[in-house]
């Protein structure tokens, strides 16, 4: 049996209340640095003041609220993840993890308990990445892994990120001390909805994470002939946007049959001039693979390499591979794994082990802390849709799980 019990009417009332904020008929519209996640923020630093949390604004925009232990010579054991949301999306993802540790502080203080360990609660800013197209802003400017191309990035109209940070609290020109050094955090806990099938489908209420997912972005550009539609002879064309169909199909294959990687997805496709009447002259694709093994992530910009190289040659086109980002895959120790298990089990709950496909917060915290995660199931593995959902009992079996970990953490580190 657990030690204490979370209040599951309250959990989820606070979801209830947070889902109503940037709610839209088309999904979720709590965007990073828009008026509707800045709801959502002031919304989240409410409930960590009510829940007897010291809360600030760190330079990066996270928010950070800190209840002090026995021994405040201690590190902090963290537990959180993000309230922003990828436009017209649900109202689960990252909600729950901020949600549920809020409530875990909720419970100490009603059942008296001090922990030995300082708590924190730590709401990411940006973890989608939408604006800007940069993803972890806040928890790779917490880890030390944000770079200079995120400094300098603009949004779709031209904006900047630092009046955007500004505007939340945060602090361009002092980003750098966002930053946490190694061992100033004893352990980060984020509970997750899965945002995949396997647990849905299987019925097992909780979800070890065995590691969070690589993820390796390209661009690949495609240059044939723009020419009349109805005067060029089939034989003569150099279609880009031909080219580019067989890529994707090609691409889906790379994982679907070859199983090369995980998965492979093809997100966005563009065609110049885009007339009905006109041969596309160039077209391009933005793809992305993911996997938990880096060397799959190798196998397949390799092979992505070699199906472009035979389109040049059987198509006549040129063709141009744009290596974007590549987002190292964080494997999540036994040890950890093991505690989240020991935890479900505590709390009477059946559990399996998997992999994280999407991102999170805690992969960039691994750069500086032990990490693990927590999934429940969703329903129909939706996500990132206004369908989104995860039962109220899914949702407080998760935070039950995440205040039982944090007890058996804060004993044995």
């Amino acid at each position: 049996m657990p030690r204490y019990s979370i209040n599951e009417t309250r959990i989820n009332q606070t979801m209830q209340e947070l889902g109503e904020l940037g709610d839209s008929p088309e999904g979720m519209l709590r965007v990073a640095y828009s008026p509707e996640d800045i709801t959502g923020r002031d919304y989240a630093i409410k409930m960590m003041q009510e829940a007897g949390l010291e809360t600030r604004i760190d330079t990066a925009g996270n928010i950070i609220g800190r209840r002090s232990g026995s021994d405040d010579s201690l590190p902090a054991i963290a537990m959180g993840s993000h309230t922003d949301t990828v436009p017209k999306g649900g109202k689960y993802d990252g909600a729950l993890g901020v949600m549920a540790a809020i409530e875990v502080i909720r419970t100490l203080e009603e059942q008296g308990h001090n922990t030995r360990h300082p708590l924190e609660v730590i709401n990411f800013t940006n973890e989608e990445g939408t604006r800007f197209h940069r993803w972890l802003v806040g928890s790779r400017s917490m880890s030390g892994l944000l770079e200079q191309e995120d400094l300098d990035a603009v949004d779709d109209d031209g904006l900047s990120l630092g009046p955007c940070l500004a505007d939340i609290g945060g602090d361009i020109s002092r980003i750098e001390e966002a930053v946490r050094k190694p061992g100033e955090l004893a352990a980060y806990f984020e509970l997750h909805i899965e945002q995949g099938p396997y647990l849905d489908r299987s019925g097992t209420p909780i979800g070890v994470v065995t590691g969070i997912t690589g993820r390796a972005v390209f661009e690949v550009e495609i240059e044939g002939k723009a020419n009349h539609a109805g005067t060029t002879p089939m034989s003569t064309r150099r279609d880009a946007l031909v080219s580019a169909s067989k890529l994707v199909l090609a691409i889906q294959k790379m994982a679907a049959e070859q199983e090369i990687c995980r998965v492979s997805t093809v997100g966005s496709i563009k065609a110049v001039p885009n007339a009905v009447n006109v041969i596309p002259g160039s077209a391009s694709i933005g793809l992305e693979f993911r996997d938990t093994n880096m060397e799959a992530l190798a196998a397949a910009e390799q092979e992505l390499q070699r199906i472009t190289d035979q389109a040049v040659i059987d198509d006549a086109v040129d063709i141009d591979v744009i290596r974007h980002r590549f987002t190292t895959s964080v494997p999540i120790t036994p040890d950890m794994q093991a505690m989240v298990a020991e935890a479900a089990e505590n709390c009477g709950f059946e559990w399996e082990s998997l992999p994280s496909g999407a991102g999170h917060d805690a992969q960039a915290v691994a750069n500086i802390a032990p990490v693990a995660m927590i999934f429940v199931p969703s329903l129909d593995g939706i996500s990132h849709s206004k369908e989104e959902y995860s039962t109220p009992q899914d949702c407080a079996n998760g935070a039950q799980v995440l205040l039982e970990l944090l007890l058996l953490a804060d004993d044995r580190f």
